[in-house]
């Protein structure tokens, strides 16, 4: 299969021209988009016309989709797709929506599975005020952007990273529509200890592994202290130079990898519904075991 590269920056990402519809969109294809995400971080493939059922197919190529982490945002019929944005049926929310802002993160910490890929399928996006991109970063090139001092820092450092302390944060905040999970739900997404650098097993690339929202303790260290350093790593890995903001269109599919990508929404006028819509479908893929 011949296609096009085309970089959407000039540290993380590329966009994948040529690869095919909806209905090719399998088998060598999705290992191309797998390919591209190992080595850039992200990978886009615009004009795509998908229903739940494409972006599930493609998942299960890429690894095994993850329960759904807020199961009241799952599209009908596919409960591993959650819908994210500001959608109101009945006056009632139908998307996650998270008021938190900038939180660089990985979508892996608390899984079952080791970390895989995350697919963002637009749906809907009319944003006339602007914002609502969502940014992305190449953990491989932020870890060779940190000095060699904060390198050495960090070498043995190990986190514990909790995506329970993160949701219990975006139920407190002020206006949130997603509650606190206790529970099943709870006991699902237990704790992970996670060295902040690491291997990736695809390319052998050194690169970080942090979601800084998430970081329950840093053990044999203060956690005031360790935060500091914790966010002294995303500030740099994350400058302004060195990550891609995406404006999205209806029918543009991004597959990131979780381990040599991080992640963050930007605001937008969520309140300001129906002016103001959008709509992606997600799905969170574990990597496969053994």
């Amino acid at each position: 299969m011949t296609i096009t590269q085309r970089p959407l920056h000039p540290s993380v990402g590329v966009e994948l021209k040529d690869l095919g519809s909806a209905e090719s969109l399998a088998g060598d294809a999705t290992e191309i988009i797998r390919d591209a995400a190992h080595i850039h971080g992200c990978a886009l493939v615009r004009g795509l016309a998908l229903e739940a059922g494409d972006l599930a197919r493609i998942a299960h190529i890429l690894g095994e989709p993850l329960p759904p982490y807020r199961p009241q945002y799952s599209a009908p019929g596919h409960p591993e797709i959650v819908g994210i944005g500001n959608i109101r049926e009945g006056g009632e929310v139908v998307t996650y929506l998270n008021r938190g802002g900038v939180e660089w993160h990985s979508d892996s910490p608390g899984s079952s599975h080791p970390p895989g890929y995350t697919l963002l399928y637009c749906l809907e996006n009319a944003i006339p005020d602007g914002g609502g991109e969502t940014g992305f970063a190449s953990t491989v090139s932020g870890y060779a952007a940190l000095p060699d001092g904060l390198k050495a820092r960090i070498e043995k450092l190990d986190l514990i990273q909790s995506f329970n302390t993160f949701n219990d944060q975006v139920a407190a905040y002020d206006g949130s529509t997603v509650a606190s999970q206790d529970g099943e739900l709870r006991e699902r997404n237990r704790d992970t200890v996670d060295p902040i650098v690491q291997t990736h097993p695809a390319t052998g690339a050194r690169h970080l592994y942090v979601s800084h929202a998430m970081v329950k303790e840093i053990p044999g260290m203060a956690l005031a202290e360790g935060m500091k350093l914790v966010m002294e790593v995303v500030e740099r890995a994350t400058a302004p130079e060195l990550i891609y903001k995406h404006a999205w269109r209806p029918g543009d599919l991004i597959a990131f990898d979780n381990r040599s990508c991080l992640h963050t929404p930007f605001p937008y006028a969520y309140d300001d519904f129906p002016r103001t819509r959008r709509r992606l479908w997600q799905i969170i893929i574990g990597g496969r075991c053994g």
